[in-house]
């Protein structure tokens, strides 16, 4: 889905295993962006207006598109105060929401980025990969053995720390 036009009833059939029977759509009064939870799937989607989005990815959607999915996050409880259940489908690349950190790093290669975080109501570790044409980035909660995958987002922006370095004014830490 990333990267295409947003439709929610596109979004309904993906996610109708899943027990959604229903996506809403942007509001009446909306942004530039804007996003889609859908906690009984433990997803959510961010979706771009294509003039918004080509300026900050330097890409070409024609205005006519609408709303583009920029962002899809497949969560789990810890993730936000909505998600009471982990996401239950299959993540990509053969991973489950119940991966560890060197489950990722053995699907998906080296990370291009690896940060242990301790903060205020959180500590844990984020890994982040850098695509030719998305970003990946996993977020998992406590350390050791007893860390458990909160968020596995795909993003064609940000994704937390993956521009973290390079285009600061899309992450700003």
């Amino acid at each position: 889905m990333i990267g295409q036009p947003f439709d929610g009833k596109k979004v309904r059939d993906v996610l109708g295993s899943l027990g959604v029977k229903r996506v809403s759509g942007p509001g009446a009064f909306s942004s530039s962006e804007e996003i889609i939870w859908i906690p009984k799937a433990s997803v959510r989607i961010d979706i771009y207006q294509a003039q918004k989005l080509n300026g900050l990815t330097g890409s070409g959607y024609p205005d006519e598109e609408g709303w583009i999915i920029g962002s899809v996050e497949l969560l789990a409880p810890g993730s936000d105060d909505r998600i009471k259940a982990p996401f239950s489908g299959p993540l990509p690349m053969g991973l489950a929401i119940s991966s560890t950190p060197q489950d990722c790093i053995d699907a998906l290669g080296q990370p291009d980025l690896d940060e242990e975080h301790d903060r205020p109501g959180f500590s844990g570790r984020v890994l982040a990969w850098r695509k030719q044409h998305l970003n990946i980035a996993i977020t998992f909660a406590g350390k050791g053995r007893e860390s458990t995958m909160i968020n596995h987002t795909v993003c064609l922006i940000g994704c937390i720390g993956a521009w973290r370095y390079t285009h600061p004014e899309v992450f700003a830490p």
